[in-house]
């Protein structure tokens, strides 16, 4: 304790970056330098104590915003995720990075606590960026992916394109093992175990233009991606069996976006296009059964949405706007099994949404060290669905937000939040399912509603030693219509809504360089949290916890830049975690246990236009646990169950990666 509160005490004592004012840190590009960052992705990376929020996939605009904006705006993408936006912004071309702390007056927030603004050059030269990968994987896979990138600008015309073919991470669980099968009375039965599927492959390409428009900023962009992921499991005791599923996603989006002054009004506008199609294939077979599910899903997303801010006084900006969204699925599946074809709850439904928003807030700057943001969303939407189901249903809910943010001194920042959010819901979700090496088949639900979650947070960030900070956060949640999985009738289940429940997170964060222990350099990232939670089951009207939510998710990263090799070299970790999903007749728990995930890499930068990076993940392979608790029947009346248990040691991977910039 003696030693801990000595930490604190020096940490107050320390001086921090200079800021141009309390809340808001601004981090020119001579910052980055030691670290040699190639894009705007690995600059974020290095800012202390901020850790990278993509966003949720909720459909709509608002509420579903990752926290880095990009010259005062946020990208107008939803399909085009927010890590590959930052990864085609060229280091070179950014001059500087905002962080605002608590909200400021003509800041857009998002809705989020904390945001970064990339502030780019607006004379960046032209650059062709060549990438390049090799990953090799313990299934013996070579996986190639490959990119190009063009970035220009005339004037005031600033232009962009690229096209890759990918090869992405997508599972650490495969690898080789065993199952244990008991049932009630027997003895323990073991097969070997086989789980297969880590890559993700697929292609991508990006476009956009930003050219000036009536005095403001008119930014266009469209992105087309493909990505298939086959992945599997085989037992080879018992006669053998196996389960292989494969799923293709095809994503198109574009997104127009305009931002400018109307007087005195900064007025910003945009709509948003996306459309997408998803065939998933899930099939089973041993000995004596076989089972194939297929399903289809055609979506699209049309958003319009305009927003106004106006500085009533130097500390006092307003904000107010309204989105406009129309969403559709149409969804069809089919589950066959021993050759008859079998019939499931909302197999084949329609689904389509009108749904409107109004927003207005107020940040108030109280004094230099004391701010407050405050508003309300007003949500209004109409779900109809067709097929299997027929209803339609409207729902309304106001969504209240306040944040007050009070700075000490420029190192520190309190910052208590109460909000009202309102989940989206997920028209997947209405159509029948299936995992048959899991839970095997599951109905669809058209009656779902919004989960609605009144959250209640605190946190504290200190900064310290230049490019130190460590942010301590407490959130609890008090949950109506959370989204778990129900009884629907038939022996299935379902996702549905269980009237009420609560959570509690405790995080831990941040940013600590290490050269008080003489590593030069060197920057440890911790990123920690705990959960907790509490609901009725509605099975067995037991007290548990919330479904697929972990225990404990822990991460450290370690870097230190080697000025005289021109190289930076980096270590991470993470530690052992369980999470447990209950349904109807099962309980399964994922488990992480023994060993660490770790990873380590090492990028030589020889010039400014050349990268090499040379890694390893897993390379000390962990054991990953699937157990599987099934019952005959629901779990409240069923006789004892079968215990399937199986375990796997995950399998390393290797890769190399090379950037060149002409």
């Amino acid at each position: 304790m003696k030693k801990a509160a000595f930490l604190w005490l020096f940490l107050l004592a320390t001086p921090a970056l200079a800021q141009s004012e309390q809340g808001i840190s601004v981090y020119p590009s001579s910052f980055f330098t030691d670290s040699r960052p190639a894009t705007a992705y690995d600059m974020v990376s290095r800012l202390p104590g901020f850790s990278l929020d993509t966003g949720s996939s909720a459909r709509g605009f608002a509420g579903t915003a990752g926290n880095v904006l990009v010259d005062g705006s946020r990208p107008t993408a939803k399909t085009d995720d927010l890590s590959s936006i930052l990864g085609r912004i060229p280091a070179a071309s950014v001059e500087r990075i905002e962080v605002i702390r608590g909200g400021a007056p003509g800041i857009d927030m998002q809705g989020q606590n904390v945001v970064a603004n990339i502030v780019r050059s607006k004379d960046a030269s032209d650059q062709t960026i060549l990438n390049a990968s090799m990953t090799y994987t313990g299934e013996g896979q070579w996986a190639p992916a490959a990119g190009i990138e063009y970035h220009g600008q005339i004037g005031d015309l600033r232009y962009e394109a690229s096209i890759a073919r990918t090869a992405q991470v997508w599972d650490d669980s495969p690898g080789n093992g065993y199952r244990v099968v008991t049932t009630p009375g027997g003895a323990p039965q073991y097969d070997r175990a086989v789980r297969t599927g880590i890559m993700r492959y697929g292609y991508t390409a990006h476009g956009g233009v930003i050219a000036p428009l009536w005095g403001g900023e008119w930014n266009n962009n469209f992105t087309l991606q493909t990505d298939d992921f086959p992945d599997g499991v085989r037992y080879e005791g018992g006669g053998g069996s196996r389960f292989d599923s494969i799923t293709r996603k095809r994503n198109g989006e574009f997104g127009s976006h305009w931002q400018g002054l109307v007087g005195a009004v900064n007025l910003e506008s945009l709509v948003l296009q996306r459309l997408g199609h998803e065939d998933d294939s899930n099939t089973s077979a041993a000995p004596a059964s076989s089972a194939a599910f297929l399903s289809t899903n055609d979506t699209g997303e049309t958003i319009a949405r305009a927003t106004a801010r106006y500085n009533l006084l130097p500390s006092l900006g307003l904000e107010a706007g309204g989105e406009a969204v129309y969403n559709f699925l149409d969804g069809h599946s089919s589950f066959v099994s021993n050759g008859v074809p079998v019939t499931l709850p909302n197999a084949n439904i329609s689904a389509k949404e009108r749904r409107g928003e109004g927003f207005a807030s107020a940040t108030w700057k109280i004094i230099p060290s004391l701010s407050l943001e405050a508003g309300v969303r007003i949500e209004y939407s109409q779900i109809s669905s067709s097929g299997d189901t027929q209803k339609t249903r409207s729902f309304f809910y106001p969504k209240p937000r306040a944040l007050l943010a009070w700075a000490p001194d420029d190192k520190s920042q309190l910052r208590l939040r109460v909000e009202k959010t309102v989940g989206q819901l997920d028209f997947t979700n209405f159509v029948a399912s299936s995992n048959l090496s899991g839970f095997g088949v599951a109905a669809g639900n058209a009656d779902l509603r919004p989960e609605q979650r009144w959250q209640f947070e605190a946190a504290v960030e200190r900064h310290f030693w230049d490019k130190g900070a460590l942010v301590v956060a407490f959130l609890h949640e008090d949950i109506t219509d959370l989204q778990d999985f129900v009884p629907v009738g038939g022996g299935l289940d379902a996702p549905g809504n269980v009237a009420h429940a609560t959570s509690e997170k405790l995080s831990v964060s941040g940013t600590i360089p290490l050269d008080f222990l003489g590593i030069k350099k060197g920057l440890l990232k911790p990123n920690v949290y705990w959960t907790t939670s509490s609901l009725i089951d509605p099975v067995t009207g037991e007290s548990r916890r919330i479904s697929n939510q972990r225990n404990i998710d822990s991460s450290y990263d370690f870097t230190q830049d080697l000025d005289e090799w021109k190289s930076t070299w980096g270590l991470s970790w993470g530690t052992s975690f369980s999470r447990t999903t209950w349904r109807i007749a099962q309980i399964s728990r994922v488990g992480i246990h023994s060993n660490p995930f770790v990873s380590v890499f090492w990028t030589y930068k020889p010039a400014t236009d050349w990268q090499v990076t040379l890694g390893a993940d897993n390379f000390i392979p962990y054991r990953f646990e699937l157990e599987q608790i099934n019952f005959a029947g629901p779990r409240n009346i069923a006789p004892p169950p079968t215990i399937q248990d199986a375990f796997s040691r995950t399998q390393p991977r290797i890769y190399m990666q090379l950037r060149k910039t002409f």
